[in-house]
């Protein structure tokens, strides 16, 4: 065997360095002798966040001295009835006492600027303290430089016995030269054998070092990994031959970087000056690392030069800014084998130090190196996952499974190397099967490593007394899961958040994948988090990001406009805890056709959540977050309360729970607690609905509501009185508003239509859903919401509004369903809603007679009164006006709907006519939608009535019309024109391209569901006197809507009534297209959160923008430069694929009448566990 052989005679090794005496200085320890003068001086003539803070908090007790200063002397009057000048001087010293911190506060600001010309400082060292290099000291007999001992950073490794073997990962003097004296061509350090040579082959000696390294991190092989030597121990099971000496293993610790002993070393200082002097050199080495990087040639995996890029940057900024995008793309692009062995060098030193047992400990295994691994890894990955001629490379690197050499053939091949008998056992040094493992890939393993790192004793958790190894799953806050809180500090948050940046940057391979395959695809990492089977792992980690977003109180007592002088590092935290559990409970697990697919646990889990105490605290940590931008915008303070960044994501987490939990959304609706995310929605979509960067938002909040309104103990809790109007924020606040929640609903839709410029048209259908769930509950509808109801009649019964495109029709036939289901279920119980149908009974008559004539004939009419500018009003805009008892909404609240082409403007709501003021000049077409906008002269009265008229054109009776039976042939209009072809000469196409026709009219028209309320309005207008219509607060009208009621028993209400429509619930149905949206409009407000990289500007502190620059491919990217950091997302971001998707989404058949779809009515699908 070859272990009887004698060992070959050892090389002569230099002796060993005497270590340093304990008192000697060395580079780490070197100070400058004046430091801490330098240091005084310089944070004198610094005006810093520590000065700024006590100019705040001195400057307010100075304010509050003086407006309190008269009742702390009427106090002290009367308790120690002392005299004038006891009174005032005590007050006095202590408002000098302030005056004098403000004035030493802002002495910076005008002290002139310290050069430090009286320190010796050579010119490089005055550069890097910022200071003008070209002062010179005077001149003083005697006086020289100091600077630092030209030696190693730190005692050199030779020295230590324990420490012979070097790592390939780390760098040594003397590597060189082992390696070139011993010749094994596989390990690039030296045998075992060869300390056994060099210690007189004692047995101790060969004990001690069996596992040929002392280094900590190979002392044991409990983890799996070895660092023995650096041969070939990763095998890619695609290849047979051997392993590709490029390949990387696990590297080995290394405290110090230096330098290549081929190489003329270069003196590193480690000056301890401020923070500018030693990072400024090592920023610079660590740049000019990355220019090698890129070079053509292929830097072996064993070469020192790797462990620069774990030691020597001091923060993420470092990484990220060194590193630029350039850089990174032109290693990717033109030095692919440099770049993948960096990406493989900073895993495996990942994994090694997490499994290193005296981890972390700041010499054997430093939190430095960790973190700067995750940080490289943060900063590569997104270029990566954008380039789309990676894909093939990328899927075989980190998700192919791969070969590790086993420990038993590591040792063996340790003595072969020794070359003791080369041609003896020549044959036993080719690999063998059995002498690798298959282990799992290298995504897998980074993603295990980076979750057991969150739960790290002393990284990311406290040490915990009675926990049994370093990774222990404890919940990180109180909540969900846990009743006692644990202990933490600003250093494991942080570490907490470099990790979870991480962790959304592997799953952000989301952002590179189009909208339409996103859902199909899916992403490799999150499936692989969200059906791991880890119980403990899966319900700590999702306790612990669910507790920590919904401890997060931003509304703590803090002192006004106390954001423009601190930030709070815990916000990104909370925002990272946020997002990455957002990313996992909606994700969906693709399917690739072979069965059902695997389980999301975190969805499965969040969605057992039963217990009435974990959802009190989830509503009252959403609803904090989400008061917060509320409250803010009503402060009388403006701007002295900053709304917090991530409300969006928690309107998700809302959506997201109601949607896989039954038992949360039971636990909503009962407690009445519905109502507060009723009005919540509401102002969110009320305070973006013209942002074009937040129609994703707005969409999102209808979405919301109509999920909220598929359950019928919704629309019953409805009827309750609105209390604390006047409360809420101006943008959704009713002026003048006395009424129920479903009033105030119906009325903040018919705000959103009517104001929102065409930016909502998508989600129109959805607001109607919204109404029609909820209308077979609404009771005592007020005559403010009667009238908005009428109005919306009045503009999407318009000619220019259903001529505009082929789909406009639906929209006016759900209103109709929506006032068919009010009248049907509860008759009685709205006589408002009655009367207003009453009073404008023409108006749903003139529907029925519509022609495409008489269409065309009133568009052209207003045409020309336009260009002749005969109606100002008409014109532009014609506006609303208000009776007293109808809403008198705020002025922005007055803007019409913009959906009509043809006329290039705002189609206006009418105005309220009267009956007997109809049809007197015959000319006007029936539902027309301009009229007279002048003021009516009598309170009573809504508003004046147009002059001409309306005049009703039948083909046939309205009554037989409603009551036609199915399959009976569509009725043919009596038009003017002589020809179909004549008519169609007559419309020029829309803007979409959209001409109307006779037959496409005909297809429509004859199935508007006005069947209901004709009949209502046929049984009931002949007992009515016209002068009850006249005004709703005259005598006759309220005599008349108090008795409307008493009219259920005509035959024909009666036979309405008595046989209702079945209620049918329509909730939010899911597809890929509408998943692809969903999660478009999630990673949209990810990447606007990490947009803005963090500074004292105003932005979250903590953003290092990782995802800027490179190709996003699941939305579009359009920075608004005047709004800048304060988007919650880039402008555009969602709204170029929400657009286009949602419009898809939101024109569903909202009736189940028409003929296309006369089969049974398909069952809402809502997304659950």
């Amino acid at each position: 065997m070859a272990t009887q052989s004698l060992p070959s005679t050892p090389i002569a090794t230099p002796p060993v360095a005497p270590p340093t005496p304990e008192g000697t200085l060395t580079p780490g320890k070197w100070r400058h002798p004046q430091l801490d003068e330098i240091v005084r001086r310089q944070n004198a003539a610094t005006f810093d966040q520590k000065k700024m803070k006590k100019l705040v908090w001195n400057g307010a007790a100075l304010v509050m001295s003086w407006t309190f200063g008269s009742t702390f002397k009427t106090y002290s009057r009367q308790i120690f009835d002392t005299n004038y000048m006891c009174q005032e001087v005590p007050l006095f010293i202590l408002q000098l006492f302030f005056i004098f911190n403000v004035l030493v506060a802002l002495s910076p600001l005008f002290r002139p600027k310290d050069n430090l010309s009286d320190i010796s400082l050579t010119p490089t060292q005055r550069s890097l303290l910022g200071l003008d290099p070209a002062v010179t000291p005077p001149a003083t007999p005697g006086t020289t430089f100091v600077t630092p001992p030209r030696y190693r950073l730190s005692t050199s490794r030779k020295a230590s016995p324990a420490s012979r073997p070097s790592s390939p990962m780390s760098a040594n003097a003397g590597f060189s030269e082992r390696r070139s004296s011993i010749s094994t061509p596989f390990s690039p350090a030296s045998s075992p054998l060869v300390f056994k040579a060099i210690s007189n082959g004692g047995r101790e000696s060969v004990q001690r070092q069996s596992f040929g390294s002392a280094s900590p991190l190979a002392q044991s092989n409990s983890f799996g990994e070895s660092t023995m030597s650096m041969g070939p121990i990763w095998h890619t099971p695609c290849s047979d031959q051997d392993p590709a000496p490029g390949r990387l293993g696990p590297p080995t610790t290394s405290s110090t970087w230096q330098t290549n002993s081929q190489k003329a070393p270069s003196p590193h200082i480690h000056i301890e000056l401020p923070s500018a002097m030693g990072a400024s050199e090592s920023k610079l080495v660590f740049k000019q690392g990355i220019f090698r990087l890129s070079e053509d040639q292929e830097i072996p995996a064993d070469d020192p030069y790797w462990t620069r890029f774990w030691e020597l940057p001091e923060s993420t900024e470092d990484v990220f800014s060194l590193f630029t995008p350039a850089d990174i793309r032109r290693t990717r692009d033109h030095a692919l084998p440099n770049f993948q062995t960096l990406l493989l060098a900073v895993t495996s030193r990942l994994t090694v130090l997490k499994n290193h047992p005296s981890f972390p400990d700041p010499d054997l295994a430093p939190e430095r190196d960790i973190l700067n691994c995750i940080r490289i890894l943060t900063r590569l990955l997104p270029y990566v996952y954008e380039a789309d001629h990676l894909e093939e490379w990328e899927d075989n690197f980190f998700w192919t499974r791969r070969k590790r050499r086993t420990r038993q053939s590591q040792i063996a091949g340790e003595v072969l190397f020794d070359e003791a008998q080369p041609d003896d056992n020549q044959e036993t040094t080719s690999p063998r099967a059995e002498d690798y493992e298959d282990v799992k890939p290298l995504a897998e393993e980074l993603i295990d490593t980076l979750v057991d790192l969150l739960f790290f004793a002393d990284f990311t958790i406290p040490r915990l007394p009675t926990a049994k190894s370093k990774v222990s799953f404890s919940i990180w806050q109180s909540g969900v899961g846990c009743n006692t809180a644990m202990g933490s500090n600003k250093t494991l948050e942080s570490n907490r958040c470099e990790i979870l940046r991480l962790l959304l940057t592997l799953t952000g391979k989301a952002m590179y994948l189009p909208s339409n395959t996103l859902p199909v695809v899916g992403v490799k990492a999150i499936t692989y988090i969200t059906t791991c089977q880890d119980k403990q792992a899966v319900l700590t980690l999702l306790c612990s990001l669910l507790n920590t977003a919904m401890k997060y109180n931003p509304a703590s007592w803090r002192v006004p406009y106390d954001h423009v002088v601190w930030k709070d590092p815990r916000q990104i935290l909370v925002i990272y805890c946020v997002q990455l559990l957002l990313v996992l409970l909606l994700y969906p697990i693709p399917e690739d056709g072979r069965g059902t697919p695997p389980k999301n646990y975190y969805r499965h889990y969040f969605g057992r959540l039963h217990r009435p105490q974990d959802f009190q605290f989830l509503v009252d940590g959403m609803t904090r977050i989400l008061n917060q931008p509320m409250q803010a915008t009503t402060s009388y303070l403006p701007g002295s309360q900053k709304s917090v960044k991530w409300a969006p994501e928690m309107l998700v987490l809302f959506w997201e729970t109601l949607q896989c939990n039954k038992r949360f959304r039971s636990f909503i609706i009962e407690s009445n607690r519905s109502h507060d995310f009723l009005v919540l929605c509401i102002f969110y979509a009320m305070e973006y609905r013209l942002d074009a960067s937040k129609q994703g938002v707005v969409r999102m909040c209808v979405f919301i509501l109509q999920t909220m309104s598929a359950e019928p103990t919704f629309g019953k809790s409805l009827k309750n009185s609105f209390e604390g109007q006047e409360t809420l924020p101006q943008s959704i606040r009713l002026l003048k508003f006395r009424g129920s929640y479903a009033d105030y609903l119906i009325m903040s839709i018919h705000t959103l239509m009517t104001t929102s410029k065409g930016n909502l048209d998508t989600v129109y259908p959805a607001l109607f859903i919204i109404l029609n769930n909820v209308a077979p509950y609404i009771e005592h509808i007020s005559p403010s919401a009667c009238s908005k109801v009428i109005q919306l009649f009045s503009s999407m019964s318009a000619p220019s509004f259903l001529l505009a495109n082929e789909t406009n029709h639906t929209l006016l036939a759900s209103l109709l369903d929506f006032i068919n289901i009010i009248l049907e279920h509860k008759f009685n119980d709205n006589p408002y809603l009655v009367y207003s149908i009453l009073k404008y009974k023409q108006r749903f008559e003139a529907v029925r007679a519509f022609t495409l004539e008489s269409g065309q004939q009133e568009i052209e009419r207003q045409k020309e009164k336009r260009k002749a500018g005969s109606s100002s009003d008409v014109a532009v805009s014609p506006t609303l006006s208000h009776s007293e008892d109808d809403l008198h909404t705020p002025s922005g609240a007055r803007s019409p709907l913009t959906r009509i082409p043809e006329e290039n403007s705002p189609f206006a709501i009418g105005d309220d006519d009267s009956d007997d003021e109809r049809g007197k000049d015959g000319a006007q077409t029936p539902s027309q939608s301009s009229f007279s906008a002048q003021t009516s002269r009598r309170p009573s009265t809504t508003s004046a009535t147009d002059e001409n008229g309306v005049q009703q054109v039948r083909a046939m009776s309205e009554k037989a019309r409603g009551k036609k039976p199915a399959g009976h042939p569509p009725f043919s209009r009596q038009n003017s024109m002589t020809s179909q072809t004549s008519m169609s000469a007559l419309f020029t196409p829309s803007a979409s391209g959209f001409t109307p026709t006779v037959p496409w009219l005909e297809s429509w028209l004859p199935d508007l569901p006005l069947h209901t309320v004709l009949t209502i309005i046929s049984a009931i207008a002949p007992h009515i006197p016209d002068a009850a219509l006249v005004s709703a607060v005259s005598p006759e009208a309220r005599t008349l809507i108090h008795n409307l009621p008493s009219f259920a028993e005509e035959p024909e209400v009666k036979s309405i009534i008595s046989e209702p429509t079945p209620v049918r619930m329509q909730s939010f149905e899911w597809s890929a297209l509408s998943m692809g949206w969903y999660e478009s409009l999630l990673w949209g407000f990810i990447f606007s959160s990490e947009m803005v990289v963090g500074s004292a500007s105003g932005a979250t502190p903590g953003t290092v923008g990782v995802w800027n620059g490179t190709a996003i491919k699941l939305f579009r990217v359009q920075e608004a430069a005047a709004q800048g950091p304060t988007l919650l997302a880039p402008k555009g971001a969602v709204d170029a694929v929400g657009s286009n998707l949602v419009q898809r989404i939101g024109n569903l058949s909202l009736r189940g009448r028409n003929s296309q779809d006369s089969g049974a009515t398909p069952i809402p699908s809502v997304r659950e566990v």
